[in-house]
């Protein structure tokens, strides 16, 4: 769970400007992409497990890519956020004695994640081992999640005796 409201933070102008981008590819595609004849929902079938946390004032973006190489896979830093792209491509294999049968799905793929303002983009790391690509942004000290300060609840008397002493 983010405790940092401004990793979760989006500019009104930002998100506008993804929608309207989102828009566009819906139609350049043919109105939607899921629809197109040929494999089963078109080219966007898959999307991989994305786990964002932040830790030691750095947010750390881990997304699982396996059966995709370093190659295709592409990093960047943008105003809208950190943006990851990549596809995991079929392979044809033609079976013609019984049948033959695939579950598992391929695709291209975009994950999005929002940055706080500030981000110094050339801080940024990322690597790729074991089918697991990580990305490092250090946070800027603006952003830094703040220690929560804990609150003691009075009840009763207690809360009785606060309020003369407050008034």
């Amino acid at each position: 769970m983010l405790t940092n409201k401004e990793l979760a933070h989006v500019e009104p102008r930002t998100f506008v400007r993804r929608l309207l981008r989102d828009f566009d590819r819906i139609f350049e595609e043919g109105f939607l992409p899921i629809t197109r004849p040929g494999r089963e929902f078109g080219d966007f079938a898959w999307v991989p497990a994305l786990e964002v946390f932040e830790k030691e004032h750095k947010l750390f973006a881990r997304l699982d890519l396996p059966g995709v190489k370093k190659e295709e896979v592409t990093v960047s830093v943008t105003d809208e956020g950190l943006t990851i792209e990549g596809e995991r491509k079929f392979e044809e294999e033609e079976k013609k004695e019984n049948w033959y049968r695939a579950e598992r799905t391929y695709g291209k793929f975009v994950r999005v994640v929002p940055l706080p303002e500030g981000v110094k983009t050339s801080e940024v790391i990322a690597t790729f081992e074991n089918g697991v690509l990580e990305v490092t942004v250090p946070l800027p000290v603006a952003a830094a999640a703040t220690t929560p300060h804990k609150v003691e609840i009075a009840g009763g008397e207690e809360t009785r005796k606060a309020l003369k002493a407050a008034a």
